[in-house]
């Protein structure tokens, strides 16, 4: 019989993962779709370390499927026509910036028929298939997040640490608090766009996805939004300052002859004028 001693107890807690209680969101994306704050700090790390289309576009069919599965499903028929034809635009289109590998049959019926033409049962059935198959990346994703969270490599940890503390009260229970956390996050990435995603357009395409998420989450955007805007209201005034600054070619002396000629011109009229 072996006695374990007060040191061995010690040892043994040492070799424990201290991120274990906070891990278990990150057990599984089905977990991690309705915490906003674990989604938005794994999202980040997905967008800085793989192709987070496979993630955007599980968690975008998701939401299909939660309009499809309402009540009056039928009363929103036009929203579902509507959301799909997004979906569609946004991951399933030849050109689309987050293209996602689909199914040979499901491209070949695409390319045959409109998307807002196929019949909601199709809709729905394309929607679930291609989410499936985004599944073993999410899950690659994950499993290497919760790896790097381990060593101390992943970013926002004082933010996960917040929600995490938090004693959720009348005032402010745990939803608003994830809500306003990740509204923070938000406009951290918004302001960090330029540096974690270098193409412009595909920077555009990410970050549409992910607010259009978050604000099934009821997290707040308009600060993200306002900036962009006053950042595009800003570039607007300094290409007309820039336009406005640039100096002016002088106009000849006479209009409407050529520079040598009115030279000459000038230079004879001079000569003839009686002093």
């Amino acid at each position: 019989m072996s006695i374990i001693g007060a040191e061995d107890e010690d040892f043994e807690n040492d070799l424990n993962d201290p991120n274990e209680d906070q891990c278990k969101h990150f057990n599984s994306i089905e977990l991690l779709k309705e915490r906003p704050t674990h989604l938005l700090v794994f999202m980040q790390h997905v967008i800085l370390q793989f192709d987070p289309a496979p993630l955007l576009c599980y968690l975008h069919a998701e939401l299909f499927k939660k309009l499809f599965a309402k009540e009056n499903a039928k009363e929103n028929a036009k929203e579902i026509k509507k959301q799909f034809v997004e979906f569609y635009n946004t991951f399933l289109d030849k050109g689309a910036i987050l293209r996602v590998s689909i199914p040979v049959t499901i491209s070949n019926e695409l390319d045959r028929t409109r998307a807002d033409l196929l019949s909601e049962e199709v809709q729905k059935r394309y929607v679930q298939e291609i989410q499936n198959l985004q599944i073993p990346d999410v899950k690659k994703q994950l499993e290497d997040f919760r790896h790097k969270r381990m060593m101390g490599m992943t970013q926002n940890e004082e933010e996960l640490i917040d929600v995490e503390n938090h004693y959720p009260t009348d005032r402010v229970p745990m939803k608003m608090k994830e809500a306003y956390v990740a509204e923070t996050l938000l406009e951290k990435m918004s302001d960090m766009q330029p540096t974690i995603v270098m193409d412009e357009e595909k920077c555009q395409s990410i970050f549409a996805a992910v607010t259009a998420y978050m604000k099934h989450l009821d997290v707040k955007t308009r600060g993200a939004d306002s900036k962009s805007k006053s950042k595009g209201m800003f570039f607007k005034r300094q290409a007309k300052t820039r336009k406005d600054d640039t100096p002016k070619k002088p106009k000849p002396i006479f209009s409407g002859i050529p520079p040598w000629r009115s030279c000459m011109f000038y230079s004879c009229f001079v000569l003839l004028t009686p002093f």
